[in-house]
C-alpha cells in the first residue's frame, strides 16, 4: 500500500495560522525524505523513519525528546547520508 503525502508546496497557511491542504495530490515517493521529524506532546521532536512509521535509531538509542532544531539538523544530514547511498545509521 502506498502512503499519500501532501507536497510541501502544495500546502498553504491561512491568515489565522492554521494549514490546509490546496490539492490532495499524492507525492511519488521518491521525493519523500527517509527521515521525517513530527511533533510530541510538550513541545519536543522525534525523527521518524518513514520506511518503518518508527522513530529513528542509532546504537541502540531512538531520536526522541529532542528539541526542534537538533531534530531538524540530524534528520537533515541522516537524509543527505540517504541521499549520497551511505547507510546513516551504522
Amino acid at each position: 500500500m502506498q502512503k499519500r503525502r501532501i507536497a510541501a508546496d502544495k500546502i498553504q497557511e491561512n491568515t489565522e495560522g492554521a494549514v490546509k491542504n490546496v490539492t490532495d495530490e499524492p507525492c511519488p515517493s521518491e521525493d519523500l525524505p527517509r527521515y521525517e521529524i513530527r511533533q510530541e506532546l510538550r513541545g519536543r521532536w522525534t525523527i521518524i523513519d518513514t520506511l518503518t512509521s518508527l522513530p529513528a535509531a542509532t546504537d541502540g538509542r531512538d531520536f526522541v525528546g529532542l528539541s526542534k532544531r537538533d531534530a531538524e539538523d540530524i534528520a537533515r544530514e541522516l537524509n543527505l547520508s540517504v541521499a549520497q547511498g551511505r547507510d546513516p545509521l551504522i
